[in-house]
């Protein structure tokens, strides 16, 4: 039986879900979007060998909105107390897209805290590129009522050609995505997305001393594997490794689940 509820963590409060047992594995989500995203694929097939942790970010799903602009440290001290509040004192993290910026300042900050990580189609510096997408999502969040073009956006960024020309599985993920009771507003897209392209911790990363996988799809348009590449090579020891072929998107947990999800368990019990 699931777990649920809010956690009061560094002046927020964060909904999570706790699954399964086992070794703690805490999975961190990307900007825009809540847990209901790891629901889809990760969940069903992680809690059967792991006690998962799902949570919804700052100015996301259930979890509070913020008053103010903030840091990608400022979320990862969020992990950190929500760590505390379900007495975990050390788990395994997997970070996808900013969930992955998360849980680099996650083990730089706090890496007495951390088993193993996994970054998931994931950068380390937005702040050194002038022209980023996310900068293009804020504007078209804040001046799209009808959520269309922001879709759109999304769809054709974050996913495969394969998945796109299969009208199926785009309405199926339309239709998740409309009945959010929860979306992201806004402003609170906008906060998220302020803190994202303010990150930059390419230069810090040889402080991670935690064992680390950096996986990346072979047809990431956002974080192309040369990025992630970057991020394995400047992480002493890391892993670094690119799914191929069809589906292998930005979003590959969700697209290529059971290669996404073999791989995370292989390396995090090894």
């Amino acid at each position: 039986m699931a777990r649920s509820g809010k956690a009061r963590t560094n002046g927020q409060e964060l909904y999570f879900e706790v699954h399964g047992e086992g070794p703690s594995l805490i999975l961190v989500m990307g900007i825009g979007y809540d847990a209901t995203l790891w629901t889809l694929a990760q969940l069903p097939a992680l809690a059967r060998r792991f006690r998962v942790v799902v949570f919804d970010n700052r100015d996301a799903g259930r979890s509070s909105k913020a008053t103010g602009p903030y840091t990608i440290a400022d979320m990862a001290d969020d992990v950190v107390g929500l760590m505390d509040f379900l007495d975990l004192e050390r788990a395994h993290v997997l970070g996808l897209s900013m969930g992955g910026l998360i849980a680099q300042e996650l083990a730089l900050r706090h890496g007495k805290r951390l088993e193993r990580l996994v970054l998931s189609g994931c950068g380390a510096a937005p702040a050194r590129t002038v022209y980023d997408p996310i900068q293009t999502w804020s504007w078209v969040k804040a001046h799209d009522p009808t959520g269309e073009a922001f879709l759109g956006q999304q769809l054709t960024w974050l996913l495969s050609s394969a998945f796109l020309r299969n009208a199926e599985a785009v309405q199926r993920t339309v239709a998740l995505l409309s009945s959010n009771p929860n979306p992201v507003g806004p402003d609170a897209y906008d906060r998220q997305a302020r803190a994202y392209l303010r990150h930059d911790a390419l230069d810090r990363l040889g402080g991670i001393v935690a064992p680390t996988l950096v996986v990346v799809g072979e047809q990431d348009l956002l974080t192309p594997p040369w990025m992630c590449r970057e991020v394995a090579r400047s992480i002493p020891g890391a892993r670094f490794e690119v799914i191929q072929g069809d589906g292998a998107s930005h979003l590959v947990p969700i697209e290529r689940p059971d290669d996404f999800n073999r791989l995370v368990a292989t390396f995090l019990v090894a």
